[in-house]
């Protein structure tokens, strides 16, 4: 039996969650997507709300929130320090949708203009949901797509730091089956990376995961379901944000002096983990060429996040960048075997520059 070795993609079953362990916040409300916990929000208000949304993120979210919510945008950049706030002037009763960015952007920013504006401010913790900031936010509501830090089938969670009400799923439907394909495509590819199955699940596993997610995405707002529910309550092992800590220092000390592509950031503020390496390429064509060929090397880089707005700016941003993953799944060497593999890519022709 050979044990196989991949790097990137979804997050296989896993049963070690050591101690100590991060603890969720209380008291919280649970969901399968993280999407679905913005649109209770939206459907709690009194009437029908603005929900501004910066964008450079994930569109799936507005898509969701649309039929509840008039959706806005302003404009920000996961390499700026704080966002155009120019673009960013909700009423009073607007919810507005603050994001760290791979989780190491600095909370003072955002603190500096809320002092100055009312709204309804939900932080998006998703990419480090036990930093500095989110562990002393003061913001009407928080959000956490846990399932993107844990491996676990579903799993979201909104809580209150200024101790404002938390809404329910809006759907009552006890319907987990996205979450149950999505749990057993985890289990083959545990199985899978053990060896102890052969290379023809994989295909078997990929397509349990892409109809899970098709399965939850059908939903307007589903509860967590139990079997992540029973995951999410053990908490979180603390070493595996100190694990992601320690690979963005490697790779990045390893890809110092690589000029095809530049890092979306290089530190962090003392308290903050990142979510992963995000590097900027001159253009779609060589960060195409780049995922293609790690790909290749079984290195499985995704794209955060293919973003569908109006901003030119974020747009370029989303067809440039590539995300390089970090995650407690891999420790130094694997760091180092990744720099390796990119620096071993010969880089396209072009005449375009990384910025």
């Amino acid at each position: 039996m050979r044990v196989r070795q991949e790097i990137g993609s979804m997050f296989h079953w896993e049963t070690e969650f050591s101690l100590p362990a991060w603890k969720w916040p209380q008291p919280a409300a649970y969901y399968a997507l993280c999407r679905h916990a913005i649109a209770s929000l939206c459907a709690m208000q009194a009437e029908r709300p603005r929900l501004w949304l910066p964008t450079f993120f994930c569109p799936e979210v507005a898509r969701s929130c649309r039929p509840l919510a008039e959706i806005h945008e302003y404009r920000d950049d996961c390499r700026w320090t704080e966002p155009d706030w120019e673009s960013l002037r909700p009423a009073e009763n607007d919810l507005v949708l603050a994001v760290n960015y791979f989780g190491v952007r600095r909370p003072e920013p955002w603190q500096r203009w809320r002092a100055r504006r009312e709204c309804i401010l939900v932080e998006d913790h998703t990419q480090d949901p036990f930093s500095a900031w989110a562990l002393g936010s003061v913001a009407d509501y928080a959000v956490c797509s846990i399932r993107k830090t844990v491996p676990v089938p579903d799993g979201a969670i909104l809580w209150s730091p200024a101790g404002g009400p938390l809404p329910p799923p809006t759907s009552d439907s006890n319907d987990f089956r996205g979450s149950m394909l999505k749990a057993g495509a985890m289990l083959y590819k545990r199985l899978y990376l053990s060896g102890s199955v052969g290379e023809g699940i994989k295909p078997r596993f990929r397509k349990l995961q892409l109809e899970g997610e098709q399965e939850l995405g059908r939903q307007d707002s589903l509860a967590m379901s139990p079997l992540a529910r029973a995951i999410v309550l053990r908490g979180v092992p603390k070493v595996w944000r100190q694990q992601r800590m320690e690979n963005a220092r490697t790779l990045l000390e390893v890809l110092e002096h690589w000029e095809v592509a530049k890092p979306a950031f290089q530190d962090w503020p003392e308290g903050h983990a990142p979510f992963d390496i995000a590097l900027v390429f001159g253009n779609r064509e060589q960060r195409d060429h780049y995922q293609i060929s790690l790909q290749r090397e079984d290195i499985y880089c995704p794209v955060e996040w293919v973003c569908d707005t109006a901003d030119r700016n974020a747009m370029d941003l989303s067809s440039r960048i590539l995300n390089v993953p970090i995650d407690h799944r891999y420790g130094r060497e694997d760091m180092k075997k990744i720099a390796a593999a990119i620096l071993a890519v010969k880089a396209m022709r072009t005449t375009a520059v990384a910025v």
